[in-house]
């Protein structure tokens, strides 16, 4: 029995015998079956092959497939997780992803979803801190945090909002830095979130919304979390 009746069921039998050594590689890397991490690639190819979507020549292949692009990616988001921000979509395909690319493998999309969906506490800890370093450095200094928090204010009055800004980093950095050296490293920021959960997304949103992942889920996979 075909898993997605809105594909002919030889081109689904094609595409999924073209990654069955990538979904068995996964297997042991995620929290899904083998039949959700084939309904999580048919999601994936058939994002990349949405006929409202740009195509673009430029476009990588694996295992003849092409990558879903950032545009692709950037609407996926508004549509079933309510992120309509091309920024904060930007800013989580680049953490998903070891190098600067336009597009998202079919594997860091496995990996998206295993964390959304089903991930640890420890997973969707780094998943946060890799969205908010988005320097690549390893560490968040004042004026990343500047930056990551200026999108959660209105600027009415351009120098009231810079103040109420830097008091707030301020707070922020007398909760998560732990060794007090002056910048926020994973370290700091997983051992202060295990105390207070509440700070996983203290700079801004790095995960969907707790209704959109359920109701995402309940299209394919076997068993959801209820929330």
């Amino acid at each position: 029995m075909p898993l997605d009746i809105t594909l002919d069921p030889s081109e689904e039998c094609r595409f999924l015998n073209k990654v069955h050594r990538l979904i068995r590689r996964m297997v042991r890397r995620t929290h899904f079956s083998q039949q959700e991490l084939e309904a999580c690639l048919l999601i994936y190819y058939k994002l990349v092959n949405d006929d409202d979507s740009p195509v673009t020549s430029a476009s990588p292949k694996v295992c003849g497939i092409r990558e879903l692009s950032r545009v692709q990616f950037v609407r996926f988001f508004d549509r079933a997780f309510g992120i309509p921000d091309e920024t904060t979509a930007n800013r989580i395909q680049a953490a998903l992803t070891s190098t600067e690319t336009a597009f998202l493998s079919m594997e860091s999309w496995v990996r998206m979803l295993s964390i959304f969906l089903r991930g640890t506490m420890d997973e969707k800890i780094e998943h946060c801190f890799r969205v908010y370093d988005f320097c690549r450095e390893g560490e968040l200094r004042r004026e990343h945090m500047m930056i990551l928090l200026r999108k959660s204010f209105i600027k009415h009055h351009e120098e009231e909002v810079e103040e109420t800004i830097k008091d707030m980093i301020e707070m922020l950095i007398r909760r998560l830095d732990v060794d007090r050296d002056g910048v926020i490293s994973l370290e700091d920021f997983r051992e202060s979130v295990k105390k207070n959960p509440e700070l996983m997304e203290c700079f801004g949103q790095a995960m969907p919304n707790r209704s959109y992942v359920y109701a995402f889920s309940r299209t394919f996979l076997d068993k959801v979390e209820k929330f």
